[in-house]
Order: structure tokens, then C-alpha cells, then sequence
């Protein structure tokens, strides 16, 4: 699997571009039953400092979870986008993201941000399991914004907010529509391929039911590594034994 020019030049200026699901339905069905049966254990379970609870869900798929990553024309696609030779994955997570961020907050929805910057160089794929329609707290990206700083940008989504008159004070989080913001109703069918450093909010999830979703991100030698306490908690008997190829590929070795 390759980007096309026209794609891979999507993805440099405005930070995202689609695929067709790579998975198929029944890696897809397999991937559904494996989150529902493991989530009732993730959620009562207690994990380390350090190990990040979205990226213990997905790594708590097993064996299921990691061939998904390492799938080589995956690994292809990423050093093509990130323009290397070798690249690990440094981030992944499973489930409701928004569910955790919003926890305790008046409203199911995740604010402005960006996880990372202009020097960040990092390509995720996104896949839902379910769809995040309108009312399902679709994902919503600022196209372009991964290539201006963060001051910018933030300055830029404050004004925006204070302009709804809603506050007395300086607004602690920012979710107002920006002008220029594409909300992605992620469709189980689509996989989307991006970088988180695109500033990113979600829409409010008002819609029953679940919404799902499982994502990696791959870096290129150097880059960012925030999950390898989980990785080495969830698989603290195996990893040592793992081969070479998928201990570089995690990270783990240099």
C-alpha cells in the first residue's frame, strides 16, 4: 500500500487524507468482540504511573492488536508519509477517548488541541468502530494547522471562543467552530490518516450508544515513544522474548 502523490501532498499541507478500511469486516468483527470482552476488565483495572490507559485497552487486544500495526504495508505507508527508512510505533489507544477526557466535565466532548507540533513529525491511523455521526462526537480537524505554532493557533481558537459571549473570564477550554474546521463523521468503512498534530476537537456526543475507536501513530527513529511503559506492563512476560524486528517496530530497542 502506497499514498498517491496527490494524497501524500494532502497529507503534508492540510494533515489528513482517507483510506478505504484496510481490515475487512471479519478482522473488523473480530477486533469489535475482542474490545468488548476486555473492557470490563480495563475499566475496574488499576495501571502503573505512566502507562496510559487508552494505549493498555488496545494492547490488551493480544496478538489481535499487534499484527494490525505491524501489517506491513501500514509500516510501508508511514515511512512514505514521514519520508524514512525506520519508523516505531510511540502511541496507540482503544475505545471512547472523549469518554475519558470529558470525565466529570458538564458535556461528552473534547476540546481544541493538538498533540504535537510543527517539528513533530508523526503519522495515526484512525479506524472507528463505530460510526461518529453528527450527534456521536465526530472528530473535528483545523486543516493546515500541524504546519503553524501552537501560540498562533491557540490565540486563534481563544478569540474564537470568547467571540460566542459565553464568558466572564478567560475560557479554560476552547470548543467553539472554527470557520475552517472539517468535522470528520468517521465511518467504520474509512480509515483516516493523519497527523494528531493537526489541532483537533471533537463535536458534543449527544447520540446513544457507543462510540469507538482504535488508533496508532508511527514516528519516525527518534520520535516520541509515550507508550512503552504500557507496552512493557501489559506484555511484561513476552516482550523480552519478542523478535528483534518487533522490538525495533515497538520501540524497544534502538
Amino acid at each position: 500500500m502506497s499514498a498517491t502523490a496527490a494524497q501524500a501532498a494532502h497529507f503534508r499541507r492540510r494533515g489528513f487524507f482517507f483510506i478505504a478500511n484496510p481490515f475487512g469486516r471479519e478482522r473488523m468483527a473480530a477486533i469489535d468482540a475482542r474490545q468488548r470482552a476486555v473492557e470490563p476488565e480495563w475499566e475496574q483495572r488499576a495501571f502503573p504511573d505512566g502507562c496510559n490507559r487508552g494505549a493498555c485497552q488496545f494492547l490488551m487486544l493480544g496478538e489481535l492488536g499487534l499484527e494490525l500495526v505491524e501489517r506491513p504495508e501500514l509500516v510501508a505507508l508511514a515511512r512514505q508519509l514521514l519520508a524514512c527508512d525506520e519508523v516505531h510505533i510511540g502511541a496507540c489507544g482503544l475505545g471512547d477517548a472523549g469518554k475519558t477526557v470529558s470525565a466529570g466535565k458538564q458535556q461528552h466532548q473534547v476540546h481544541w488541541h493538538a498533540d504535537g507540533h510543527p517539528d513533530v513529525a508523526q503519522v495515526s491511523l484512525r479506524t472507528a468502530l463505530d460510526r461518529h455521526g453528527a450527534n456521536n462526537g465526530p472528530l473535528r480537524v483545523l486543516p493546515g494547522s500541524h504546519l503553524r505554532s501552537r501560540e498562533e493557533v491557540c490565540e486563534e481558537v481563544r478569540q474564537i471562543e470568547l467571540a460566542t459571549g459565553a464568558y466572564d473570564g478567560e475560557p479554560v477550554d476552547c470548543f467553539a467552530a472554527h470557520p475552517d474546521e472539517v468535522a470528520v463523521e468517521l465511518d467504520p468503512r474509512w480509515t483516516l490518516v493523519w497527523t494528531p498534530s493537526v489541532w483537533h476537537a471533537t463535536g458534543v456526543k449527544t447520540a446513544p450508544g457507543l462510540r469507538r475507536a482504535m488508533a496508532w501513530n508511527y514516528f519516525p527513529a527518534g520520535g516520541r515513544k509515550r507508550d512503552i511503559e504500557a507496552l512493557k506492563h501489559i506484555f511484561a512476560d513476552e516482550w523480552e522474548s519478542w523478535p528483534e524486528q518487533r522490538q525495533r517496530l515497538w520501540g524497544l530497542v534502538a
